[in-house]
């Protein structure tokens, strides 16, 4: 296998990971058409924030987009309002369809 290297500070480096392929292991405990669990062991935190990124962007989801603020009589500017109503997990049984 290569090694890798990079340059710092006027010298080339090596990377201190060992050279062995990482190989996680994922054991599924249960599964269900609307649920999975499972245990992602042999790996580190970076593979499994990966992981972790991916399910999120395949859960089909939707927000709110526009928001008009007709009377503000808060404390609270418009444009903060509009951001936290954005951030409200919405669900409905057909987002996968739009």
């Amino acid at each position: 296998m290569a090694s890798l290297s990079y340059y710092c500070g006027g010298d080339w480096m090596t990377f201190p990971y060992g050279k062995e392929p990482r190989k996680p292991k994922i054991k599924v405990t249960h599964a269900t058409p609307e649920l999975v669990k499972f245990e992602l062991t042999e790996t580190d935190p970076s593979v499994a924030n990966a992981v972790r990124r991916i399910i999120l962007a395949e859960v089909p989801t939707m927000a709110i987009e526009v928001v008009n603020i007709v009377e503000n009589e808060s404390v609270l500017f418009d444009e903060f309002l509009a951001h936290r109503m954005g951030l409200l997990p919405l669900t409905s049984h057909s987002v996968g369809d739009i």
